[in-house]
């Protein structure tokens, strides 16, 4: 065991003046312990000056700020320079890496996403793989923003990985940088008229991008649009702006969300205005356990406005809003400054938003034979009558495998026939 006499001069003269200072009434030590900032400059000079090895005077102070700021919540950090270029790329969408979505599940770093024709799809890289090493680095004690500062770089450099897929033995690969546009909205028919829209993240414009791709849809359909499934089924969010905008899309009047904060700036009733094109279109909205912040101010914001039926599962309860604030060597604070909302008065943080129908989403095996109908069998006689102008509700849902997409479009068509469904006669 150690004695104050065996330790460096300096260092047994800092630990018999820190043990002093409970009983001392003045003094350096008295001052030191009354004084936060003097105990952090002591500690800071101590590192500089007898650290095994010598480290720079701007990586302590970025590692003290940061470990600082991560201490508030999951969601506030101090990006430095180059986590903060990292994240502006994800902000407009387009960057240079992998090209797939890493997220923290179940204490590991889970890919959720591979995007269409990137590096990582080239490689068969798929979700549900674990990403373990990158660079060789380890990734355990890592933010997210640290973790896609590494695997983001220049077009044409290499990417060292390092992943574990199931109960297989890890595995490493090598993959070449490429620019990756990270896909925002996506929107196809289901049938004419009938629109699957896959909101993937909120990046700047995606409210935009949403409006022009259902009016070019409107303009191919023979009838125009007459229903739409939002799916933000593994959206994590984005900005809040965009949430908004797409929520006025489909609104007319109401509160979007509300955020409340310690200071008056903070404190905001966000709402609709008229006049969007989509204001009387049914809308379902897919939510799961991993549909987060600003999907979870979409999906709360058209159920508690009777403008969406919600279908999935409860979602994953980020309900508070960080403020970017840029530093002056290229680094930023994200730092949070309020809790969210739903128009209804209730908390997203922590809580989610428990859909109107609850489904999982499996997929059925699409060698499944069809179940035989009357219709198939030899010589069967028809209905006697005209043909109905429409197919029968369930008929074209058969053809979804996704169950909670199937139930979405059948939520669509049934609420179609209540509102073309005749008033009861009066009898007198």
């Amino acid at each position: 065991m150690l004695s104050a006499t065996s330790l460096p001069p300096g260092l047994a003269v800092a630990q018999e003046l820190d043990g002093d200072v409970p009983r001392a009434q003045a003094g350096r030590g008295q001052r030191v312990l009354s004084d936060p900032e003097a105990l952090f400059r002591r500690v800071l000079t101590h590192i500089q000056d007898e650290y095994v090895d010598e480290v720079e005077r701007r990586d302590l102070f970025y590692a003290a700020i940061r470990g600082m700021v991560r201490e508030l919540d999951p969601h506030s950090d101090f990006l430095d320079p180059q986590a903060y270029r990292a994240f502006q790329d994800d902000l407009c969408g387009i960057y240079g890496g992998a090209g797939f979505q890493v997220e923290y599940r179940g204490g590991q770093y889970e890919i959720v996403k591979v995007f269409p024709d990137s590096p990582a799809e080239r490689v068969d890289l798929r979700a549900g793989d674990v990403l373990l090493e990158v660079e060789g680095a380890a990734l355990v004690g890592l933010a997210m923003s640290e973790i896609l500062a590494r695997m983001r770089g220049e077009v044409g450099t290499v990417l060292a990985l390092r992943l574990r897929r199931g109960d297989e033995p890890p595995f490493e690969l090598r993959l070449v940088r490429q620019a990756v546009e990270l896909p925002t909205v996506q929107a196809e028919f289901l049938e004419p008229g009938y629109v699957l829209v896959r909101i993937h993240y909120f990046h700047e414009d995606a409210a935009t991008k949403l409006d022009e791709q259902l009016r070019t849809l409107d303009a191919r359909s023979p009838d125009g649009l007459r229903g739409v499934i939002l799916d933000v089924r593994d959206n994590p969010g984005g900005v809040v702006d965009e949430a908004v905008g797409i929520a006025d899309l489909f609104l007319s009047e109401g509160v979007i969300v509300s955020t409340r904060g310690r200071t008056d700036d903070e404190n905001d009733d966000r709402t609709a205005r008229a006049g969007s094109r989509w204001e009387s279109l049914p809308v379902t909205v897919l939510v799961n356990d991993y549909t987060a912040s600003s999907a979870e101010i979409l999906a709360a914001a058209l159920r508690d406005n009777a403008r969406a039926t919600l279908i999935g599962a409860q979602t994953f309860g980020k309900g508070t809003v960080q403020r970017l604030v840029e530093l002056l060597d290229g680094s930023a604070l994200r730092l949070t400054v309020s809790r969210l909302l739903t128009p209804a008065g209730e908390a997203i943080q922590g809580n989610g938003i428990v859909p109107d129908l609850t489904v999982g989403e499996a997929r059925e095996d699409p060698a499944r034979e069809p179940a035989l109908r009357e219709t198939d069998l030899p010589r069967a006689l028809g209905p006697g009558t005209e043909a109905p102008d429409e197919a029968p509700v369930f008929d074209a849902a058969a053809r979804i495998e996704d169950l909670a997409v199937r139930l979405a479009y059948q939520v669509l068509r049934l609420e179609e026939r209540r509102r073309r469904r005749p008033p009861p006669r009066v009898v007198p």
